[in-house]
């Protein structure tokens, strides 16, 4: 029998508007010790553009901690515009975040993946996802707003 998957969601949703200052969009912390090594983890961020300036562009990012794991690289957003950003990998007997791959939903291609592939987590520590959104001009305008965000983890063959 599978061990269940945990699955977290991010409550506190903020729009990032008027400013080219990275700004976090939405974050889940997963507790202490709830992470573990030989976990699965998969981490999914929807967000939409519902007004826009027009050829100003929108770079969205995905981090554990300050390090980033995936970008959708800027792209020139319109109005009503959705991105989608999913990470899956896991990580290893190491405490290591050994394998993952990231996805850019907006095109199906495998998103920037920055190479974070032995960067050690402390799983005995809370660790916080987070999505993060760029402009690339501040305008009253420009409204990045996150939608959904996910992680969820589980065990890799029977392990705890």
């Amino acid at each position: 029998m599978a061990k269940p998957t945990k699955i977290l969601t991010a409550s506190n949703l903020a729009t990032v508007t008027n400013t080219v200052v990275e700004s976090v969009l939405c974050s889940i912390t997963v507790p202490a010790f709830n992470l573990k090594m030989d976990h699965a983890f998969k981490c999914k961020v929807m967000v939409k553009t519902p007004s826009t300036n027009s050829t100003d562009t929108l770079a969205v990012s995905l981090k554990v901690g300050s390090t980033v794991l995936g970008t959708v690289a800027a792209f020139d957003a319109a109005n009503d515009d959705v991105c989608y950003l999913s990470l899956e990998g896991y990580v290893d007997s190491e405490g290591k975040l050994l394998h993952y791959v990231c996805t850019d939903g907006r095109t199906g291609q495998a998103a920037d993946i920055e190479e974070v592939t032995d960067v050690a987590f402390n799983v005995d520590t809370a660790l916080v996802f987070s999505a993060n959104a760029t402009w690339s001009v501040a305008s009253a305008s420009n409204q990045a707003v996150p939608k959904f965000m996910s992680v969820e983890f589980q065990p890799i063959d029977g392990q705890n």
